[in-house]
């Protein structure tokens, strides 16, 4: 594929994430829909990545080894979360992630895999030196979660003990955001994805506006 279709297809990618994640976000919003649009959050994780992976520039092998890394520490990090609390907090998954094992959504690893691509993506088209870029997609990560968590416990993505999220969560996201974007730094991995900014920069706002609408409806 060209370059400039490359560009192109990229842009249409884009596009599609936008409508994508306008209907899921008036499904949640309706009461009528919302049953349904909740089942199909898990299919709608793993078709943006991918999406996403698959305007990846060039794979090479030691990409796919720490991506793959990312994946499967993302979901045991969670499941030593979920089974301890000694790690974000003490929580409990509901049901609209999916399948559990060791009562973790099996999809939760491919989650953290596509926001820590998605960060490390944007913050390499500035011109940091590599530590503050990945300080810089740590600090992003947190910020996505702080909007993000209104809207995933009326969800029933997830549920806290007590009902209020705790500051060690925010703390464990960065800690745990900062390693793998370091990984990513070190395997020296060029993603070369356009289609990165817009996947983030959707759900971020489709959070946002999730946490506005549910309060109304």
């Amino acid at each position: 594929m060209s370059k400039i279709k490359k560009h192109r297809a990229a842009r249409w990618a884009g596009y599609f994430f936008v409508i994508y994640y306008l209907v899921g976000l008036i499904g949640l919003t309706l009461p009528s829909t919302r049953g349904i649009f909740t089942d199909l959050m898990p299919l709608s994780i793993l078709l943006s990545t991918a999406i996403l992976l698959f305007f990846h520039h060039r794979w090479r092998s030691q990409e796919a080894v720490v991506l793959l890394f990312i994946l499967i520490t993302g979901y045991l990090i969670e499941v030593l979360g979920v089974m301890t609390g000694h790690v974000f907090g003490s929580y409990s998954y509901g049901e609209a992630l999916g399948l559990k094992v060791f009562g973790t959504p099996l999809i939760i690893g491919v989650n953290w895999m596509m926001l820590i691509y998605c960060v490390y993506t944007i913050m390499e088209s500035t011109k940091l030196f590599w530590p503050l870029k990945a300080l810089t997609a740590a600090v992003l990560m947190v910020t996505y979660d702080f909007v993000m968590e209104p809207a995933a416990i009326r969800l029933d993505m997830w549920h806290w003990a007590g009902g209020e999220i705790p500051l060690q969560n925010y703390q464990a996201w960065f800690i745990i955001s900062l390693v793998f974007l370091s990984a990513l730094h070190l395997a020296k991995v060029n993603t070369g994805n356009r289609v990165a900014p817009w996947l983030f920069g959707v759900q971020f706002f489709f959070f946002l506006a999730l946490n506005i609408l549910l309060r109304v409806f």
